[in-house]
């Protein structure tokens, strides 16, 4: 339960900034996820820090801090680069008390240049707009009026890949500065 109510204010603030676009599947598999270099230590913005920490294989662990509300929330993030773009896909980490739970992992751009990361989510509103309009066709289901996409990691990577580059599909670029 506490792990719900720290999740809250986050989620909360997504939906003020724009919702992510979330996946039943990942967008790598184990053996394709790899290292960002670069990547591991904290970033901070004025809003929240994100502390990424190298994990079993090419994984990280993500921990997510809210500094208004000093929440914090913990995700396992894999990353790639799929055409000319570095990707992060994330997920929520789940607490052993989490008994109705169900992952969803959400993808990310990022960009790396020194000691600024910059990381843009796939809009979701951007998304529905392009399955309405038919200009993009991939399997999902609409719950709630939210698409959510339950296509193959294949096909996930496909779409990414024409589309990374999109900046209404990965707009408003949230920066981050290295912490020394």
């Amino acid at each position: 339960m506490k792990s719900l109510l720290t999740a809250i204010p986050f989620f909360a603030a997504l939906l003020f900034l724009g919702c992510p676009a979330r996946s039943i599947h990942p967008l790598f598999t184990e053996n394709e996820s790899v290292s960002v270099p670069g990547l591991t230590g904290t970033w901070n913005s004025d809003d929240d820090s994100y502390t990424f920490d190298q994990a079993a294989g090419n994984r990280y662990r993500l921990l997510l801090r809210s500094r208004d509300e000093n929440d914090s929330i913990v995700y396992s993030v894999s990353s790639g680069k799929l055409g000319a773009f570095w990707f992060l896909d994330s997920s929520p980490i789940k607490s052993s008390n989490d008994h109705h739970y169900l992952s969803v992992h959400v993808i990310t751009r990022l960009e790396l240049r020194g000691d600024t990361l910059r990381l843009a989510s796939f809009e979701a509103d951007w998304l529905k707009k392009q399955i309405e309009t038919k200009l993009i066709s991939i399997p999902h289901i609409v719950r709630d009026s939210e698409v959510i996409l339950t296509a193959t990691t294949e096909e996930l990577q496909q779409l990414i890949t024409a589309i990374g580059g999109n900046d209404d599909a990965f707009p408003n670029p949230s920066i981050y500065i290295r912490s020394h």
